[in-house]
């Protein structure tokens, strides 16, 4: 049971914040040991209303990526001060806004205090802690240094959050033109292009073709059209949802997105840089191959990719190199990558020549990201100028054609 709870500390400071417990005398209980005077506990609502209308939004993650970057980050620094790990998630807990993440390292910390190891205490969170992250904690656990494998997991984390945000950043702008744009063109059809017809249709003559359309277009929304895109931006926005419970869909939207001009490439060096990277992390963190293969293999997150991935690694637990395989994939796996596969097996070296491949990928990431932005700026002014200019030609002119008298009324 969840229970909703408002505290103070020993010296006087308001604590707010959930504590999971199978009763409200174990919650007390255990808030108590955390040094917390209780003022107010409230057990969650478990009503059969509160459970049909709590739906989640999957492309909205409840523990953003920054939050575990930084939990991540402090609770190396921690144990490296032999802080115990009891001990520091606690004090992460206490001070955390968050109140899902908050409520995951109470119900961690209850785990750790009847013995349970770090890295299952992880575990019980998988919709935060992927198998990639418990994986490291594992290793550093079974070698002892679980400090540093926190420390190098952060410094991964944060290199991916970084990227990522320059990746998604560059999208912002072309998708909030095309808000605007989108946003303009039905301002104009709702309440200007049916000001200016009561004027047109005022006078007598033949409007031009394109007023008759922006004028008829107008007609088709108000009359019910814009139900029409109101679906097609709900089917947008359902895509997630869809791809990922139809395994079809979303193998054919996988292969499609890497087939698409441009922009093909562009995402087929995402995948290959989650691919190289993630195992790159887990090898150098002393995983077998085969194993370090598999977690890698949920965490790329495109289906043609872990295709080959899953041919490494049958064929790897077969005895052939991973070269061998992506020597024949040259259409997703680059002849440069395949050869510093080939390079790093045969020096033994393979977690830094893969690394290696990563920072030329990451580089080649970001000059791309950053013409994209350049080569997308000058398209969308002209698709804004092009909408105008029909716009003026469709409305305006006529308007002007009017106060010039070429037409009568």
């Amino acid at each position: 049971m969840r229970f909703f709870y408002q505290s103070r500390s020993k010296i006087g400071e308001l604590k707010k914040g959930i504590v999971e417990a199978e009763s409200k005398k174990a919650a007390l209980e255990a808030l108590e040991k955390y040094g917390l005077y209780v003022t107010s506990l409230k057990q969650e609502p478990t009503t059969k209303l509160k459970k049909d209308i709590n739906i989640k939004i999957p492309f909205l993650k409840e523990v953003p990526q920054k939050e575990i970057v930084a939990f991540t980050r402090q609770l190396s620094v921690m144990l490296r001060s032999a802080i115990p790990p009891l001990q520091a998630i606690k004090a992460q807990a206490s001070q955390i806004k968050n109140q899902r993440f908050q409520a995951i390292l109470w119900k961690m910390v209850q785990s750790i205090e009847m013995g349970t190891p770090l890295s299952q205490a992880l575990a019980l969170s998988p919709q935060v802690f992927n198998q990639f992250f418990i994986s490291m904690v594992k290793s550093g656990e079974a070698t002892g240094k679980v400090a540093d494998s926190l420390f190098y997991l952060a410094d991964h984390l944060e290199e991916e959050y970084n990227f990522n945000q320059k990746v998604f950043g560059a999208m912002i702008y072309p998708i909030f033109i095309l808000f605007a744009l989108t946003a303009a063109f039905f301002l104009a059809i709702f309440f200007i292009v049916p000001k200016l017809r009561e004027i047109l249709e005022s006078f007598t003559g033949n409007l031009p073709w394109a007023t008759k359309l922006i004028i008829g277009l107008s007609d088709f929304i108000k009359a019910g059209g814009w139900i029409g895109f109101l679906l097609v931006f709900g089917a947008i926005a359902a895509l997630p949802v869809v791809l990922k419970k139809n395994k079809e869909a979303k193998i054919a939207y996988d292969s499609l997105i890497l087939k698409v001009p441009v922009l093909g490439k562009f995402f087929a060096k995402v995948y290959l840089v989650r691919f190289t990277e993630n195992l790159s992390v887990l090898i150098s963190a002393g995983l077998p191959i085969n194993q370090a293969l598999n977690i890698t293999y949920d965490i790329v997150g495109n289906t043609v990719y872990q295709k080959i991935i899953k041919e490494i690694s049958d064929r790897v637990a077969k005895g052939e190199k991973i070269s061998a395989v992506v020597f024949e994939k040259p259409n997703q796996i680059p002849p440069f990558v395949s050869q510093m596969i080939s390079t790093g097996e045969e020096t033994g070296k393979l977690d830094e020549t893969l690394m290696d491949a990563v920072r030329f990928y990451r580089q080649e990431i970001e000059r791309t990201t950053a013409n994209l932005t350049t080569i997308i700026e000058p398209v969308l002014i002209l698709i804004i100028g092009v909408a105008i200019a029909i716009f003026a030609v469709s409305i305006f002119i006529p308007l002007f054609k009017i106060g010039m008298g070429g037409m009568t009324g």
